[in-house]
């Protein structure tokens, strides 16, 4: 087994913008949120489909609640 991070660690992870995108508007993080929706084929069955969209601070109660989906 690996070594166990220290809390110092995992607060220098946390801060750290590295590989990160931030929203212009509200200066938070984006993160990937999947979203699974149904879909019907031609042949009368359903399939899920799968769309990745982003979410921050600004965008996040609209998005959650289903306005903007």
């Amino acid at each position: 087994m690996g070594k166990a991070k220290s809390f110092a660690a995992k607060l220098a992870h946390e801060t750290s913008s590295e590989g990160k995108v931030i929203c212009p508007v509200c200066n938070t993080e984006l993160k990937k949120l999947k979203i699974v929706t149904n879909k019907k084929k031609g042949s009368g069955s359903w399939s899920p489909k799968y769309e990745y969209i982003r979410v921050c601070k600004c965008n996040e109660n609209d998005l959650l609640a289903g306005k903007k989906l």
